[in-house]
């Protein structure tokens, strides 16, 4: 900055301030801002300064306010540089110090870091997010088939398969499990790989025919239970209809659970 360049500052500072300008005010802000040149940030920075305060400017306030506002210029056009790995150290300090130079000139415009780095995303994520999100009021559909369901239950341990009584609700007073979920013991223990009597009973008055008395499927045995050949009927019936009828009942949305709000000291509440 020369002191010609000084004068037109101080000038602008007196417009706002109205202090007295002499050669000797000019030629000693020349010195002090002497790598600064003058230009329209330079201006800028004298405007927001006296936009903030009744104080009277100095070099020192010029200056700061001059390079924030270069700063946020390089901040917003994240400038990356990829470099050549071909050039000499001095050649990337020269070369990166224009880019810098260029940001805060304002000749980068404002841009992402996904935008610097032109990283957007693959073509195939793009089509997947596309596909986010769905009225509430559509149909849920199951993840897979039930044929599907079937194929990979028959790779897995078949507990769930083995027993086809879980498709009724258990009638035991103390256990009153609901369709598709496990019997529990007194303690609240879930039964795995089994249920009680009474269910296995209900299962098979529910869906099979009595060999002995003839009762048809929701029919009672003319028995206080049913039959014993009515209940082995149930546990031989055909390994594919069953896991198809299982991942039919998988398939259906659960009972939903009741849920208790905890306090923060401890205990339940309602």
């Amino acid at each position: 900055m020369t002191p010609a360049d000084a004068a037109e500052v101080l000038a602008l500072c007196a417009a706002f301030d109205l202090r007295t300008i002499g050669e000797a005010d000019a030629r000693a802000w020349a010195y002090a801002l002497r790598d600064v040149p003058l230009d329209d940030d330079t201006r800028r920075a004298v405007a927001d300064h006296y936009g903030v305060t009744e104080k009277r400017a100095t070099p020192a306030d010029v200056r700061r306010i001059r390079a924030r506002i270069r700063e946020a210029r390089i901040g917003a056009a994240h400038p990356v540089y990829n470099g050549n790995p071909a050039e000499t150290g001095a050649q990337f300090t020269e070369r990166r110090r224009a880019q810098l130079a260029a940001a805060a000139d304002g000749h980068l415009p404002p841009r992402s870091i996904t935008q610097a780095l032109d990283a957007a995303p693959p073509a195939a994520v793009l089509a997947l997010t596309a596909g986010v999100g769905r009225s509430v009021d559509d149909e849920p559909r199951p993840y897979i088939t039930p044929e599907q369901r079937s194929a990979v239950r028959a790779t897995l341990p078949n507990q769930r398969a083995a027993m086809p009584a879980l498709a009724v609700a258990c009638p035991v007073e103390t256990c009153r499990a609901a369709p598709r979920r496990l019997c529990k013991r007194g303690a609240g223990i879930e039964l795995r790989i089994t249920v009680h009597g009474r269910r296995r009973d209900a299962h098979a008055v529910q869906f099979a025919t009595c060999p002995e008395c003839g009762a048809g499927p929701g029919q009672h045995c003319n028995a206080p239970e049913p039959h014993p050949a009515r209940i082995r009927a149930t546990s031989v019936e055909d390994d594919e209809a069953e896991q198809h009828r299982i991942a039919r009942l998988m398939s259906a949305p659960p009972v939903p659970r009741e849920n208790r709000a905890r306090h923060t000291a401890g205990g339940m509440r309602p």
